[in-house]
């Protein structure tokens, strides 16, 4: 399947009436030949949904989410998650991963095809409503409390972090799903 969008598009969002639900689709997602993007698909007040695409390599550093439990689902490709203890798990298509908070972790594509993630995030949160986003619709509290397992904040433009410090590179004509 073939999704004619065009190039740079964010995933679609729409809001429902006055109810304060979100439908939200993450078709037309740009396939990339280098790098990775991060999309908010909708967020509430402790829960916020984001998809990924990673050309290939992954999130290369160990690193933890002290305030946030998540979780991965592969919509398309192939990761291994490496965890703090040594132990990894492949995972794929429509196979996900649960991280609670404090789990230190990092993953990384399987290089023959994108890695196209849907992310779940999830907080007891500190302040009410969500007009303070970040980018990618995790609440500004959380922001810059990832840390690496050698405890420096983690920088997601940082050469250790892996793919996602790299410039996005979409792939011309080509979106998820295919």
């Amino acid at each position: 399947m073939n999704i004619n969008v065009k190039a740079n598009s964010a995933p679609e969002r729409e809001k429902i009436g006055e109810t304060g639900a979100t439908k939200f689709s993450m078709r037309g997602l740009p396939l990339l030949s280098e790098g990775a993007s991060f999309d908010a698909l909708a967020t509430a007040e402790n829960l916020w949904l984001s998809v990924k695409v990673y050309s290939s390599g992954g999130e290369n550093a160990l690193h933890i989410h002290p305030l946030e439990d998540h979780a991965f689902v592969v919509l398309q490709g192939r990761g291994t998650f490496h965890f703090g203890d040594g132990s990894t798990r492949d995972v794929v298509q429509y196979e996900g991963v649960m991280l609670p908070k404090g789990v230190a972790y990092r993953f990384e594509a399987d290089e023959r095809e994108n890695l196209v993630l849907l992310r779940i995030g999830a907080a007891q949160r500190k302040t009410t409503g969500i007009e303070e986003l970040q980018r990618h619709g995790t609440p500004m509290e959380l922001k810059d409390t990832a840390i690496d397992v050698d405890g420096s904040r983690k920088d997601p433009k940082a050469e250790k972090t892996g793919t996602p410090s790299r410039p996005i590179v979409q792939i011309p004509g080509r979106f998820f799903p295919e």
